[in-house]
């Protein structure tokens, strides 16, 4: 009222310098205000005690979703009142709940920490400073951390409408699929001396493995599955593939792949990713991804040699497409043996299909329904990773972009 009152007193040349900041300074005085009105709640909480003995009064700073305030508490040698009354609050590192749960989600969700404390005081929360916020984000992502590793049951139940058939799509058995990738974020040479990377070379990032779970009942004209919506969740860990082993398992369990009429698993052509999910989901149908598939069958071609490589590419693929990896594979093996014979690299990336063709029946797979694309955890990976721990210049804790991922993955798993 005190803003409002100044601004009806002032001038008309005041007046008209005040008037387009007005909201701005409202919002700041609406803030103040609200956090010494939090302060003054959690005081008068305090003084509640009917214990004995009060030795004094001490003043504690607390930051609130309104910024900084100071609570007034009794002060009693040896006695546990104070923690008592903050931990009534779910007050913890002087930071409450909602101030702790704004402030992380700005950190994971702006381009650096820096960014986020002064989106956070933009927005009306108080100025808090870069190394606190920093810290409050790590801690709640180790909370999220644990959390992805033994989730909660998370069986979803969806409306009519979102599981309604759209024109022109046919319906299908329920399938949840579960994806599984890695991506490596720049890490600081405190986690990659010593460890080698690709061809043997020393690293320069660390992997983090991501996974996601969807689920779905329809699927377009041509086979294509229509993921529910509100039914994507995912998880990240920075441990070796026998964490990931673990941790798929643990997912698909929390989101009912004991009781779902059809498990699919989908992933890239690494053999280490393809045993980890087999031993997780022994009893789902295995997938390895088309565009993964579709880029050796390129190398393959261009290296045959032969004079209209791309022409026979496509033609490959669209068997591929149509039947399966096998078919392509038995082509070029039946019209290229010579040409295969002189060319290791042709002959190694054709290889990789022939091993891979009983993961890659593709024209079955659209048939009835089923993924034959990782397109989910591909974007996954970008979005959980990638947008915030792979930016020009930035080097993390391996852990630390761990610890900062799984919050996000938390944001983005909500139904």
């Amino acid at each position: 009222m005190a803003l409002v009152g100044s601004v009806e007193r002032s001038d008309a040349r005041e007046r008209r310098k005040a008037l387009p900041r007005f909201d701005e300074d409202l919002a700041k005085a609406v803030s103040k205000d609200m956090a010494a009105y939090v302060g003054e709640v959690i005081s008068s909480v305090s003084f509640r005690s009917n214990a004995p003995g009060v030795n004094g009064i001490r003043t504690k700073q607390v930051f609130s979703r309104f910024g900084w305030c100071d609570v007034r508490h009794p002060y009693r040698v040896g006695s546990p009142e104070e923690s008592d009354v903050f931990r009534a609050f779910g007050v913890e590192r002087k930071m409450t709940p909602c101030a702790s749960s704004v402030a992380t989600r700005l950190a994971v969700t702006q381009g650096s920490f820096r960014e986020a404390r002064d989106t956070l005081s933009l927005l009306g929360c108080g100025k808090l400073s870069v190394s606190k916020l920093r810290k409050e984000t790590l801690r709640a992502g180790e909370i999220a951390l644990a959390e992805l590793r033994r989730p909660e049951k998370d069986v979803r139940q969806y409306s009519d409408a979102k599981l309604r058939t759209p024109g022109g799509a046919r319906r299908v058995p329920r399938t949840l699929v579960m994806m599984a990738d890695g991506t490596n974020p720049p890490c600081t040479k405190a986690d990659t001396s010593g460890v080698r990377g690709r061809n043997s070379a020393q690293a320069k990032s660390r992997q983090l493995r991501v996974t996601s779970a969807c689920e779905y009942v329809n699927v377009t004209d041509k086979g294509v599955p229509i993921p529910i919506e509100g039914s994507f969740s995912y998880a990240v860990t920075d441990l070796g593939i026998g964490e990931l082993t673990s941790l798929i398992h643990e997912q698909a369990v929390s989101r009912g792949s004991g009781t779902a009429p059809r498990v699919q698993c989908v992933a890239d052509g690494e053999e280490a990713l393809e045993r980890a999910m087999r031993d997780a989901l022994p009893f789902a149908l295995f997938t390895n991804d088309f565009m993964h598939a579709a880029g050796y069958l390129n190398a393959c071609c261009e290296k045959l040699g032969i004079a209209d490589s791309a022409k026979e590419y496509k033609r490959c693929r669209a068997i591929m497409l149509r039947h399966g990896a096998g078919s392509a594979v038995d082509r070029i093996k039946r019209l290229y043996s010579k040409e295969l014979e002189s060319s290791a690299e042709a002959s190694d990336a054709l290889d990789y299909l022939d091993k891979r063709r009983g993961n890659m029946r593709y024209g079955w797979l659209r048939k009835n329904g089923y993924y034959i694309s990782s397109c989910h955890i591909e974007a996954a990976a970008r979005i959980l990773v990638a947008r915030r721990c792979k930016q020009a210049g930035m080097h993390w804790r391996h852990h630390n972009a761990a610890c900062v991922c799984a919050i996000i993955a938390q944001l983005r798993s909500a139904a």
